[in-house]
Formats: structure tokens, C-alpha cells, sequence
């Protein structure tokens, strides 16, 4: 038996003692080597403050202005006249935020002898889509702060508090946001003290499905989402899409289809975005008037499941197709879901 392996009194065998002295001696190393090496120092503090910064504003819910608030309090002008004043733009621009619908585009400027933020502000539903494009003209000038942030519109814990959702990019990109949570929701931007930013910022909302029946929109829709069925006894849990019989619908996203026929729903179809079901929403096609595809296939966006009919107990309507969406908890309103989708103004 090696001489590292050797039993000890209780017959197990003794591991080498010598491997906690190896990786001390590993970091010892890397300690050196960080130190010898500037290029690699740089590294490690970049890649330690991009980790400082994601805990802060994923983990903790902090805005990249309380990150430079922060600084300021470290730097002893948190509590200036002038320290105060840039806290307390964001509060005033609030007063009076830029707000938009469908879509909104701004080439503003920041100067360097003025404190203020800007906001633009809109209110979206669970299943819309936020999509936003922001771009500097220059990087140089001073750092620019953009956040999406969110005040639910429940009001939760009766406060007027806002939420960081995300930190912006001023990468000139297109970013995409699909809401979970209903609320107001406003793109918030401010600058370091003394800097002067120029910017580009383009702005839409819309739906995050395709429509799932093909020719269709939301002018086709005749029964909304929570109308009264059965005298009251229960309400609408979808939305009732009319076209002609033999309409093909399609998938609104890719996963799973499993068919099915009862005497609510007719012929219908549940399309899962997982494997088994869960984790994420359960799309709904009932009273269809035939299948296109078999159950337990796996589909694309866009594939035909079926086509429109009055199957079930819509035997007695024009056809139509009741679509229903469902989340962990229970069924929410397609209606954000099938808006138009988001587009965004051309720069």
C-alpha cells in the first residue's frame, strides 16, 4: 500500500497532509504573480468591480446612481449643496416625466454646468414588451447612469418606491424587456457631476406573442379576457379570436403540443414551452376545427397546430378560436400579449 494511503488506528486510510500546504502555495503565487504583472492586475480589479456592480444592481436592486451616491459619500460631497442637488434630480425630473405609449424617440443633451436627470415613463401590463435603444455620440465626457426601473401598480407596501429592473447600455443596441409584473416603468438617465453627455434614446412597447391566428389581429378579438359565462357563474379565462373555419392557427412560441377533446374546449391543443410543462406559460387553443399536429410534437413558432372551428360547447357560435394563457398562477389576460409588437423608431 503507498505510503500516503497507509491505514491509520481506526484502519481507514491517511490522506496526504500536504494538500492544504499546495494550494497555499497555488495563491501564494497567484498573489505574486498579480502583483508582478500589471496587465493581469487590471484584469482582476476590472472583473472584481463588474462583480461589485451586478450584486449591487441584480442582487440587491441598487441603481447604478446609488453606486456613484456612494462614491460621493466616500469622497465627503454626498452631503454638499451640490451633492445634494444631483441626489435630488432624479425626485424633480419625476415630477415630470416624459411619458409615451407605442413608441418615442429623443436626441438630448447633458451639460456640464447643469445637474438634472432625465425620465421617460410608461405603464405596461404582464406580456408586453419594453424594447429600447440607447447611444452616446462620444464616451468621452463623464459617466452617464441609465437604469429601467419599476413601481408596481398595486402599489406594494404602500409606498411610492421604484425598483431597479436592469442597468442600460449606451451600446447603441437594440435591448428587450418582457414584463412579468404590471406597473409603471420608466428608462431614468443621469450623468456623473460636471460631465457632458450627448445621447440618442428610441423607445417602443408592444406585445410580446405573434398572433396565433394567421391573418388576424386584435380587431378580431369580440370576447375579452374575465367577461361573465354561465350567468356569472365563471368567467372568461381567454380570449375568443373570430375567423373563418379552416383558419390555420399557429404556435406562438417554440415547445411542446399535446392535443386533446372534451366538451368545454372541443378539439384544443396546449402548447408548453418546456419539456414537462413548467416554469414557464401554457398557451390554449380550444373549440378548433381540426389537427395539424400530432400530440406530443415538438413545434417551432409559426408551425400550424390546427385550424379554427366551433368544437365544443361553441357549437352554437361562428367559429373562433379561444385562446387562454397560463401561468403558475392561474390564467392571465392574453390581451398585452398579442398587441402589436414593438417597433422601434428608425435612428
Amino acid at each position: 500500500m503507498p505510503e500516503s494511503e497507509q491505514p491509520d488506528r481506526t484502519g481507514a486510510p491517511r490522506r496526504r497532509r500536504w494538500r492544504p500546504w499546495l494550494l497555499f502555495l497555488v495563491l501564494v503565487a497567484l498573489v505574486v504573480l498579480l502583483v508582478l504583472r500589471e496587465d493581469l492586475r487590471r484584469q482582476a480589479e476590472t472583473s472584481a468591480v463588474r462583480a461589485v456592480r451586478v450584486i449591487a444592481i441584480d442582487g440587491l436592486g441598487f441603481s447604478p446612481r446609488d453606486i456613484f451616491l456612494w462614491r460621493l459619500r466616500i469622497a465627503g460631497l454626498a452631503d454638499s449643496p451640490l451633492g445634494q442637488q444631483w441626489k435630488n434630480a432624479v425626485s424633480q425630473a419625476g415630477t415630470e416625466p416624459v411619458t409615451f405609449d407605442r413608441q418615442y424617440q429623443a436626441q438630448r443633451q447633458f451639460s456640464a454646468d447643469a445637474v438634472e436627470a432625465h425620465i421617460y415613463q410608461v405603464t405596461l401590463q404582464q406580456g408586453a414588451e419594453l424594447n429600447w435603444r440607447l447611444e452616446r455620440s462620444s464616451l468621452v465626457g463623464g459617466d452617464l447612469f441609465a437604469s429601467l426601473e419599476r413601481r408596481d401598480s398595486d402599489g406594494e407596501f404602500g409606498t411610492d418606491d421604484w425598483s431597479t429592473v436592469t442597468e442600460l447600455e449606451a451600446t447603441g443596441q437594440r435591448e428587450h424587456l418582457v414584463v412579468e409584473v404590471d406597473g409603471t416603468y420608466r428608462i431614468v438617465l443621469q450623468p456623473e457631476l460636471f460631465a457632458s453627455v450627448d445621447y440618442a434614446l428610441a423607445l417602443a412597447s408592444g406585445g410580446s406573442l405573434a398572433f396565433p391566428v394567421s391573418g388576424a389581429s386584435q380587431r378580431d378579438i369580440g370576447s375579452p379576457f374575465g367577461a361573465p359565462r354561465d350567468g356569472g357563474a365563471r368567467s372568461h379565462h381567454g380570449v375568443d379570436i373570430f375567423a373563418s373555419r379552416g383558419t390555420p392557427v399557429t404556435a406562438v412560441t417554440d415547445g411542446r403540443a399535446r392535443t386533446g377533446t372534451s366538451n368545454l374546449g372541443g378539439k384544443h391543443v396546449w402548447l408548453s414551452g418546456s419539456l414537462l410543462g413548467f416554469g414557464t406559460p401554457r398557451y390554449y387553443y380550444a373549440h378548433l376545427d381540426a389537427f395539424e399536429v400530432a400530440s406530443g410534437a415538438d413545434v417551432k413558432q409559426g408551425d400550424i397546430l390546427g385550424y379554427v372551428g366551433n368544437t365544443g360547447n361553441a357549437r352554437t357560435t361562428p367559429p373562433h378560436l379561444h385562446f387562454g394563457i397560463y401561468t403558475v398562477g392561474g390564467p392571465v389576460d392574453p390581451d398585452p400579449f398579442l398587441r402589436p409588437r414593438p417597433d422601434l423608431p428608425t435612428q
